[in-house]
């Protein structure tokens, strides 16, 4: 079976292994970490930013980064109403800021917006316009406890042993095992693919675990991408 459920998810037990996965997958899930990142999402009634912004890095702001989602058709002149943008943070600052209420999380990232884009006429240019936002930080989901693995001291050669076929027949995959430590969707997709294409040759000598598990394949969705896009609609 391939098994993609987030590095953090392993860590905590979750799924049980009967029998236990070996040493080199036990260990590497022991060894790895992972943070945490939170993104806020603000609905605005009104452009307020120059035409060909898209993405700002403010290293010294409440939020590190904004965007405008999705850009490629909100940078478009006729694009319409409501507009959003999108401020993330990631990290040891993701968990201190995820201990704010969601309402004060807004509120900040809007008068960030309002010192970036505001004037001497239209001084509060987000504050005025919002007209909704939402929050989700990823440590408190429960089924993904986090957003992105990170390079680990002490875990080196881990990464491509939590890939490695374990009692011949399950296949661990998900941006943690990617040995080049590409921390997004690609690097999961990547190690996804690697998976389906080893999964066939693999021999199995002694089958460790029953038909029905050899057979399945489980994965961890985020409902988070669902839920964001009700809401945007």
């Amino acid at each position: 079976c391939v098994v993609t459920v987030p590095l953090s998810v392993l860590q905590r037990g979750e799924p049980e292994f009967r029998p236990p996965l070996p040493p080199p997958q036990a260990g590497a899930i022991r060894k790895l970490k992972m943070g945490s990142a939170l993104k806020v999402i603000v609905r605005l009634r009104r452009r307020f930013w120059p035409a060909d912004f898209y993405d700002a890095v403010c290293s010294d702001s409440f939020l590190p980064e904004v965007w405008l989602s999705p850009a490629a058709e909100l940078m478009r002149p006729d694009a319409a109403p409501p507009y959003t943008i999108v401020g993330f943070v990631a990290g040891a600052r993701a968990e201190r800021v995820g201990r704010l209420p969601h309402a004060d999380i807004a509120r900040r990232m809007l008068a960030q917006l309002d010192g970036m884009f505001g004037s001497s006429d239209d001084p509060h240019p987000a504050s005025s316009s919002c007209d909704g936002f939402l929050v989700k930080d990823w440590a408190a989901h429960p089924h993904v406890h986090g957003a992105y693995s990170h390079p680990t001291r002490g875990a080196h050669g881990a990464r491509p042993a939590l890939g490695e076929a374990a009692h011949g027949c399950i296949f661990l995959a998900g941006e943690a095992c990617h040995a080049g430590v590409n921390p997004c969707i690609h690097g999961a997709m990547e190690t996804g693919e690697q998976a389906v294409l080893v999964f066939p040759t693999a021999a199995v000598a002694e089958p460790a675990v029953s038909t029905a598990a050899r057979c399945a394949v489980y994965v961890c969705a985020a409902p988070a991408s669902r839920e964001t896009k009700r809401w945007l609609a």
